[in-house]
């Protein structure tokens, strides 16, 4: 059977829409993009193939937010400042100074996302799969999406790829890495009596209990387990679980399913042996399973981590980003590592832009992806509105215009 082909008919497919700029993928690099796009006058599009905004940040319960500091200097500015101030005004983050994580409710950040692509004027569609681009001469001009209205296409000036896998720059012609990263399903359990459990840790019962967990739900490397702070009585659970080609829905359905059976152990685990979980339940599993990377795109440029130790400095720095493991590792982001290299009209940005393997481990955080999608989304919109290719494009303006924004598009002077 796995030569054996059907040809698929020829068919007219219905355009539906016709923008400045479509995003696909509603992550949160997808969703600055979009927001950008909008703000600076052109229709835009976002495409999500899921039923809310945030990507893993939501729906994949990564609910942790790295710095956007360093020290007393923002390192990530503009929307995903705006973002993080906004969560917290309505009660749907902690902010933690310095160096360390931020917390924040998933579906605070739904409800956000909505209503700031909405406000911007972004037409936004849900539940919407880009399956195939068209265009002549080799130049994508608008996507092919599949939903339950059937097969429908949308055209578009730009195109912005925040699939996290560089489905589109592929489809485009743009040649990859690949990467297989260990992917994790975090989870939740709710109504633990914090008190007990907290005393249980400083009496030093965590520490063997925890492995005792995190051996029995056969996680092959990190296991963590940590009270929420914004929800009391929840604790929230990240793992993660063996590398593979999380391309084949072969094996993120057995990733998927493996998931939740760990998950449930933990409970039993602890249920049975840490004071103040015996009457603790499952509240979830995440509803996206944790993609760390897979494609990584070949682009104009390509970041590599050395050049982050070594606080390389771009001509055309469009953002600026800093590692999660290592905060005070703050790093220029080039316009060209946004630009597959081969196909024009398209943009990226997220976990599938032109890096190297260990600079992925920093690029693919939410606050480097936020920062990075205002920066392609800006882009998209200002080739656009000139009728020019992104690598045309006057990198002196767009940096203006992403300043005035609240971008950091250059790193401090001490760095």
């Amino acid at each position: 059977m796995a030569n054996e082909t059907v040809r698929e008919p020829a068919r007219d497919v219905p355009v539906i829409a016709d923008v400045d700029v479509l995003v696909c993928g509603g992550g949160p690099a997808g969703t600055s993009a979009a927001i950008a796009a909008a703000r600076a006058g052109a229709r835009t599009m976002l495409l999500e193939r899921y039923g809310c905004l945030g990507g893993l940040a939501t729906g994949g319960l990564v609910i942790v937010l790295p710095p956007l500091v360093r020290g007393e200097h923002q390192v990530i500015g503009g929307i995903g400042q705006e973002t993080l101030e906004l969560l917290l005004d309505a009660g749907d983050a902690e902010y933690r100074s310095g160096g360390n994580s931020s917390r924040f409710d998933p579906e605070g950040l739904k409800r956000l996302s909505d209503e700031m692509c909405l406000k911007a004027g972004v037409e936004l569609r849900l539940h919407s799969w880009v399956v195939d681009i068209f265009g002549e001469h080799g130049r994508p001009e608008g996507a092919i999406v599949e939903s339950k209205a059937g097969r429908q296409a949308i055209r578009a000036k730009m195109i912005v790829d925040c699939t996290g896998d560089g489905d589109i720059a592929v489809k485009a012609g743009a040649e990859f890495d690949l990467d297989d990263k260990m992917i994790g399903l975090p989870f939740r359990i709710g109504n633990i009596d914090l008190e007990r459990w907290t005393e249980a840790r400083n009496e030093g019962l965590g520490g063997e209990i925890h492995r005792q967990a995190h051996e029995a739900a056969g996680y092959e490397s990190h296991f963590g387990l940590s009270p929420f702070p914004l929800n009391p009585g929840v604790a929230w659970g990240n793992n993660h679980m063996a590398p593979g080609d999380f391309l084949d829905p072969a094996v993120l359905t057995r990733m998927e399913v493996r998931g939740r059976r760990s998950a449930k152990i933990v409970l039993d685990v602890m249920r049975e042996n840490m004071p103040g979980f015996e009457n603790a339940w499952l509240i979830d599993t995440a509803s996206q399973i944790g993609v760390r990377c897979t494609r990584r795109i070949r682009g104009l440029a390509t970041m590599r981590y050395e050049e982050f130790l070594a606080n390389r400095q771009f001509e055309d720095s469009v953002a600026l980003g800093n590692d999660f493991r290592k905060p005070d590792v703050v790093f220029e982001i080039p316009l060209g590592s946004l630009i597959p290299e081969g196909p024009d009209g398209v943009l990226m940005a997220g976990r599938c832009v032109s890096g190297d393997a260990e600079a992925m481990e920093a690029l693919r955080e939410i606050h480097c992806c936020w920062t990075m999608g205002e920066a392609a989304g800006a882009a998209a919109a200002m080739a656009a509105d000139r009728g020019c290719e992104p690598s045309e494009l006057p990198v002196a303006e767009l940096r203006e215009k992403l300043t005035a924004s609240g971008v950091v598009v250059d790193l401090p002077p001490e760095a």
